[in-house]
């Protein structure tokens, strides 16, 4: 085992912004839902990580960003206010999911997730995929979203900003290492694309 494993783990958590949510009890969706036919690059420029705008800390923890995984068949999108982006040995993303959460058998599932962001008009879209379950309504219709795949990945039409991650590493959290009950995962950033 490389002892560097842990200490680069260990590195990326420091460097990284780890944010505690800002909202109670964000709920998500899994519906059956329609995926639209849309040409990414006609919408959407490709840009390096590290050429991602404006500041994560404030993009992740005040203006919310939705975690997607799925198919193209049935996604499933909830919104977060706490992640991260930084680097271990590659560009990576991390995120935190309750393992309650329906969202949690979506990213367990698949091998992508994305990550989702929005102007500031789209804040009701994102509190009714936070506050409302999608087990009862479609949500994304209901908040006049557009699901669109990432090839891979599924995101949204209407997102300024959508980072594409690939899972590489997960671990459960502990009482000592809150939040409690969910998994932790790394992803590594494969795609980052731009509304142009």
């Amino acid at each position: 085992m490389n002892m560097n494993y842990g200490k680069n783990i260990s590195a990326v958590i420091a460097s990284a912004v780890v944010l505690g949510s800002t909202l109670n009890g964000f709920a998500d969706s899994a519906v059956e839902q329609k995926m639209l036919s849309y040409d990414l690059t006609s919408n959407f420029n490709k840009i390096e990580p590290e050429e991602i705008p404006g500041n994560i800390i404030k993009k992740i923890s005040t203006e919310w960003m939705l975690i997607t995984a799925g198919s193209d068949k049935n996604f499933n999108g909830m919104t977060a206010s706490w992640g991260g982006i930084g680097f271990w040995n590659k560009p990576m993303a991390f995120i935190l999911v309750h393992t309650e959460r329906n969202t949690y058998k979506f990213v367990e599932q698949n091998d992508y997730f994305t990550l989702s962001f929005f102007d500031e008009k789209y804040r009701p879209a994102l509190m009714l995929f936070g506050t409302k379950s999608g087990r009862d309504m479609d949500k994304t219709k209901e908040a006049g979203l557009t699901g669109i795949s990432t090839n891979p990945g599924i995101a949204y039409a209407e997102a300024k900003l959508i980072i594409v991650c690939r899972k590489d590493f997960s671990t459960m959290t502990t009482p000592n290492n809150p939040p409690n009950g969910h998994k932790l995962y790394f992803g590594e950033i494969i795609a980052v694309w731009q509304k142009k």
